[in-house]
């Protein structure tokens, strides 16, 4: 936009805003005109309403004889009553559009409310128009007094509202003025700006930029972007910049180009990967180059000035010379060709390849020779050929072939086969005719898509030899990619893996088989038994698990030795072979027990006849050495899904059938029934709670107190384990722990145990209802642990409870399995300070020297002697020497089980020292306990 367009708009821009103000005056003040002969006609209405009321009262009040006074007055009203309609018509028909449309409302409102009023009014004051008999005009002085204050008001509201709404009208027009005010300074605000921006500014700084280039610096250029004059100012000014630098630019770089010519001609001299040798028609060495003196092994300035023929060995100088002259006649650019030798400056030879050009230096030839050492390309060309030797006599395939696998190369190991292919036809061949149909999808599939992203892909697959057939191989493919790192071939090693797949599978035979029988072991018994379980579910059939065992093999084996009895265990394995379908998996699970697979039954009782044909064929006589053997079995059958649904159940019913047959009396079959299970099913039902017990917070401590056998206090606590079952209620100890000893969880329980009793302990202790000591049980297997000693300071520093408040009551039983190891561990843990009870005295070995190695600090004498003592002389003998041993060896004597006062006396004239049993508590929880020591 040019300028004058750009002043021609701002122009209309003020001549609109003036427009616009005068305009809003003119309509302010002429608005203002009119309304204040509105607002005059609304308080003429209230002036007319007034005399109306006051005449007639006045006229009322006239005698009917004076006529002339009331037809003046009432000439009077009648002027009134019209003058009071003509203003309110004038108020009516007022538009007020010019008002706000509340105000309007408002205003329609007040007048139609007057107008009602003003009917009624007016039709009072007719009543007063009208005489009545007797000349008498009709009395309305009432009705007005009560009515025209109300007219008043209403006229008075109309007159309010309408200067109310004229003032809202006039703020309006007020905010328009200064709003139109406002905008004009904001547009000569913006037109100071812009005319700055757009006019003054870019003007400085184009005499800035004016007086740079009389200064000979072209380079500045204005950012200053318009379509009016000033910017077409600015970009003829710029352009004129522009042209003036470029010229300037070319002419150095027309200079820069002249002095760079001779360094780039050296610098391409200098980086050439070849040696250069430039020289005159007669060989003078006129410049060479850095490579050229590598190679030859001379400086710049020793060798230029010298003749080329210097560079020849002495016994080729005389060729040399002769090819020379013959070249010179007929000078033409020859390419490089076979090496020849050349002589260093320190006499050695190199090889070399030369090309030769002819270039014509102004009036001078010059000859240019490209001199490239083949040390290096010899060496790796030997060593090409090397590899290629170790390849061609390599026994693995080595291929190399396309993406599109079309062999590039293969080695005389893949020539062989490929029978009737040569070395020349290998590039018509492809790598696929190598490969057997299922390697070559394998090859497709993973192989070459993995190598081409890996860049290496090793796996096993085979080849197809004419004369062998199929070859595993351990094949690695290797991508060769190029610098662009695009792939342009692969590379394929192939190692036979006959061998090894044999030792494998001979491995695997082992592995899976059983090497004596040949059959199954147990390993693929149990495996063949998990694809039976399958195969049966989908098909819905059963599968008949049978367990054999040969009655009396140990006889057989004591009497005739091993190798009698391996081969009566081959021949079992043979006849199982010979007598059972093809189908059916048979096993040797160890020793004389064999087990089958029956699959593919309908109902459990199509195993019957093979079970029984199975055994007549095991009881024919077998003739073993000249001697004639006639071997019976047990055993036991269990069938899927009636007798469980995975293997190690169906085995376990099983065992549990054959063991039933053995039990009935031998040479029998049984089939499982849930009845034989009982007790193995409650026992792996309690062992299952049980390993679920401590996380359930499902076992409870009772404590049983032991008193002073002479006092009467109690002195401490036994602490007794029981097991709060979520269905069987309070299990006893004798119940479940030995099931616990089985499985290991004795030594979680113990710890929990021991643990929870020190725990108990301190706090009775702390609340100062601990007498002394609480005892804890430790069974045998807890003793063959070697972490016992750190589990008991564990549980002593958790609870912090003193250690000589400990006591660990063991058995002669538990101490006495491994003596050595248990010495260990009870010397450790009385090295803590914790005290050793020996419990249940008198029901093991009763050794002396039992109490001897190990030093006990209690010794507690079994209920059972306790119970009989006082009906039985040698149970009181045993009670009696037992204390007395007791006391020997330093140890506190114990009584346990004591039920009556007559055993408690007894045991105490005796000498026993503590006493514990039922006459004095029975085991009960911590509260009870602290209970029951609160009310001692």
């Amino acid at each position: 936009m040019t300028l004058g367009r750009k002043l021609a708009l701002v122009t209309l821009a003020f001549l609109v805003l003036w427009s616009a103000h005068t305009g809003v005056g003119h309509f302010g003040r002429t608005q203002a005109a009119s309304f204040s002969g509105l607002v005059n006609e609304a308080g003429k209405l209230r002036i007319h309403s007034q005399r109306i009321a006051l005449l007639s009262i006045v006229c009322g009040s006239y005698d009917s004889r004076e006529s002339a006074a009331i037809a003046l007055c009432l000439d009077a009203i009648k002027r009134s009553i019209d003058n009071y309609e003509s203003s309110l018509q004038i108020v009516a028909n007022a538009p007020f559009k010019l008002l706000f449309k509340s105000d309007r409302q408002q205003i329609n409102a007040y007048v139609a409310e007057l107008q009602a009023d003003w009917i009624e009014y007016r039709t009072a004051a007719e009543l007063v128009l009208e005489p009545m008999t007797e000349g008498v005009l009709s009395d309305q002085s009432q009705y007005f007094e009560a009515n025209n204050e109300r007219l008043l008001a209403r006229a008075e509201a109309l007159t309010e509202l309408l200067v109310a709404s004229q003032r809202r009208v006039q703020a309006a027009q007020d905010k328009v003025l200064n709003a139109l005010q406002f905008s004009g300074l904001l547009l000569l605000i913006v037109l100071a700006l812009i005319g700055y921006r757009q006019g003054v500014r870019p003007l400085r700084e184009l005499a800035l930029l004016a007086r740079r280039a009389e200064q000979g610096n072209y380079g500045w250029r204005l950012d200053y972007q318009a379509s009016d004059e000033v910017g077409e100012l600015v970009e003829a000014f710029n352009k004129s910049n522009l042209r003036t630098q470029h010229l300037l630019d070319q002419l150095r770089e027309e200079a820069e180009i002249a002095r760079c010519a001779e360094i780039e001609t050296d610098s391409i001299l200098e980086s050439a990967a070849d040696g250069i040798i430039i020289s005159t028609n007669d060989g003078c060495i006129v410049r060479i180059n850095r490579e050229a003196e590598r190679i030859f092994g001379y400086p710049r300035e020793d060798l230029v000035g010298r003749s080329v023929n210097e560079l020849v060995p002495v016994r080729h100088r005389k060729a040399h010379g002769t090819y020379h002259s013959r070249y010179l006649r007929k000078a033409k650019a020859r390419t490089m060709g076979g090496t020849i030798a050349a002589v260093r400056r320190d006499g050695n030879e190199v090889s070399v390849e030369i090309s030769l050009s002819p270039v014509q230096d102004g009036s001078q030839q010059r000859m240019i020779a490209v001199v490239r050492d083949a040390t290096q390309r010899l060496k790796i060309e030997a060593d090409r050929q090397r590899l290629l030797s170790i390849m061609d006599a390599t026994p693995d395939v080595t291929a190399m072939f396309t993406v599109d696998r079309k062999l590039i190369y293969l080695n005389p190991a893949g020539l062989r086969l490929l029978r009737g292919v040569s070395i020349e036809e290998v590039v018509n061949q492809r790598f696929d005719d190598l490969l057997t149909a299922e390697s070559l999808r394998l090859m497709c599939e993973q192989a070459m898509p993995k190598a081409l992203s890996d860049g290496l892909w090793s796996g096993e697959l085979k080849l197809w030899s004419e004369s062998v057939g199929e070859i595993p191989v351990l094949l690695l493919l290797i991508a060769h990619t190029n610098d662009k790192g695009k792939e342009r071939h692969l590379s394929a090693i192939a190692r036979n893996i006959s061998e090894r797949k044999r030792f494998e599978a001979e491995l695997l035979q082992r592995a899976t088989h059983d090497q004596l029988t040949g059959l199954a072991n147990r390993v693929l018994f149990e495996d063949r038994l998990k694809q039976a379980i399958y195969q049966a579910q989908r098909n819905d059939l059963m599968v008949a698990v049978v367990f054999i065992d040969l009655d009396n093999f140990k006889l057989i084996n004591d009497t005739m030795g091993h190798a009698i009895g391996d081969m009566l265990l081959r021949e079992i394995g043979r006849r199982l072979e010979a007598h059972l379908r093809k189908h059916d998996t048979k096993a040797r699970l160890g020793g004389d027990e064999f087990a089958v697979i029956l699959d593919r039954l309908s109902r459990p009782e199509d195993a019957i006849p093979i079970v029984q044909n199975l055994g007549e064929a095991l009881r024919q006589s077998i003739r073993l050495r000249g001697r004639e053997l006639t071997v019976t079995t047990s055993m036991g059958v269990s069938v899927y899904p009636a007798d469980g649904s995975n293997t190690e159940t169906l085995l376990m019913h099983a065992d549990t059938a054959m063991y039933q047959a053995k039990s009935a009396g031998r040479n029998r079959h049984c089939l499982f029934v849930p009845a034989m299970n009982l007790q193995v099913s409650e026992r792996l039902n309690i062992e299952n709670d049980l390993r679920h017990a401590l996380a359930h917070d499902e076992l409870r401590l009772h404590y049983q107190p032991v008193i002073d056998a002479k006092t009467k206090v109690v002195v401490g606590f036994e602490a007794l384990l029981r097991w709060q079952h979520p269905r069987h209620g309070f299990m006893q100890p004798d119940r479940f722990i030995p099931i616990a000893e089985e499985s290991d969880l004795i030594i979680e329980i113990g710890q929990w145990v021991l643990e929870q009793a020190c725990l108990q302990a301190r706090k009775w202790q702390d609340s100062g209802l601990m007498p002394g000591f609480v005892a804890v049980n430790v069974s045998a297997r807890q003793l063959r642990e070697p972490a016992l000693t750190q589990t008991v300071q564990k549980a002593l520093e958790l609870s912090g409870l003193a250690p000589y408040l400990l006591e660990l009551e063991l058995t002669e039983g538990s101490v006495l399995q491994g003596t050595v190891i248990a010495r260990q561990i009870l010397d450790e843990i009385q090295g803590l300070g914790v005290r050793l009870v020996a419990d249940d005295f008198g029901t093991g070995y009763s050794s002396l020297s039992f109490l001897k190695l190990f030093r006990f600090d209690k010794v507690k004498i079994d209920r059972e002697f306790v119970r009989d003592m006082l009906t039985d002389q040698g149970d009181a003998a045993i009670v009696r020497a037992t204390i007395a041993m007791a006391h020997a060896f330093g140890a506190t004597a114990v009584g346990e089980g004591v039920e009556t006062a007559a055993q408690a006396d007894a045991l105490r004239h005796c000498g026993c020292d503590q006493l514990q049993g039922y006459l004095f508590g029975k085991p009960m929880d911590a509260f009870r306990l602290q209970e029951f020591m609160q009310s001692r």
